[in-house]
């Protein structure tokens, strides 16, 4: 195929955004939007939310273990802080005794996302699903095709899930089930950027020279969920299944990320060069 094609994604993104701001919607149902405690169902405070970086419910290892359930092998935990008060007794020399103060310390703990650990059932409320919705072949092609070639790579998309993500950790994709979804082509473009995602392992495109995703946010994490969005719009593209609906919601998705990178356009020049590699290895065109 050509390289035209690729760069014809690209421009057509870069169109979409030039005609202003696009609405982003989270193309499935069900789920927390944010990210919860999973025993108190209280949300985390803003910070934690950026320190955990995902959305859906979260455990200590304790919880996990008191509630008969286990840590996936290869799950990583994250951190999360909060404030202790330290009471201390400061001298009073006027008053010839001593005072009680109080300091607050900053102290962290580790939890583990529900995803990554068995025996515990979400809390979360089940969403109505869409089950007539059916798979297209050309897709299913793809990532059977992909899976077959990359056999460290899991997938997992048979069960109801609030988030979707690429742990290199365990070299594992994870989406939400295809009855979540509105149309099938929001659930492919999905899939679609977490695969993209998975092309940063070392065995593959290596991008963890470039692109190191360390926290969410920052320059490097920007970048890469740039690359994954654009290859999930090439992916799509290149065999025939998007969708006005899907495409927009991608454009409104890098655009959001080129704002986070102080809108860089020179970025996107660099992320769709990284991004045609990826699509290119995951449809062996390379």
């Amino acid at each position: 195929m050509s390289h035209n094609v690729y760069q014809m994604v690209t421009d057509r993104i870069i169109e979409q955004m030039q005609q202003g701001i696009i609405p982003w919607h989270q193309p499935w149902a069900g789920g927390s939007a944010m990210a919860i405690s999973y025993t108190t169902r209280k949300a985390y405070s803003v910070l934690n939310q950026f320190l955990l970086g995902r959305p859906g419910e979260w455990i200590t290892w304790n919880q996990i273990q008191a509630l008969g359930g286990h840590v996936r092998k290869g799950a990583k935990s994250r951190f999360c802080v909060y404030y202790k008060p330290l009471e201390e007794e400061v001298a009073d020399a006027e008053a010839d005794e001593a005072e009680r103060k109080f300091r607050f310390i900053l102290r962290w703990y580790n939890v583990f996302h529900l995803d990554d650990t068995e025996g515990l059932e979400s809390k979360l409320e089940a969403v109505s699903q869409n089950p007539g919705l059916k798979p297209i072949e050309a897709a299913e092609n793809v990532i059977s095709s992909y899976l077959s070639r990359e056999q460290t790579l899991r997938f997992i998309c048979d069960r109801e899930s609030g988030s979707a993500f690429y742990s290199p950790s365990q070299d594992m994709v994870v989406v939400p089930m295809l009855s979540q979804y509105q149309i099938p082509e929001e659930y492919y473009s999905t899939a679609f950027h977490e695969f993209t995602h998975s092309t940063m392992h070392e065995a593959r495109c290596n991008r963890k020279t470039d692109s190191h995703i360390t926290r969410f946010g920052d320059k490097d994490y920007s970048r890469e969920e740039l690359v994954a969005e654009i290859g999930s719009a090439m992916i799509c593209n290149r065999i025939g299944i998007e969708s006005e609906k899907a495409f927009r919601n991608s454009a409104a998705y890098i655009q959001s990320w080129l704002k986070a990178l102080k809108n860089d356009n020179r970025m996107i020049v660099w992320a769709a060069a990284k991004a045609e590699e990826a699509a290119k290895f995951i449809l062996a065109e390379r």
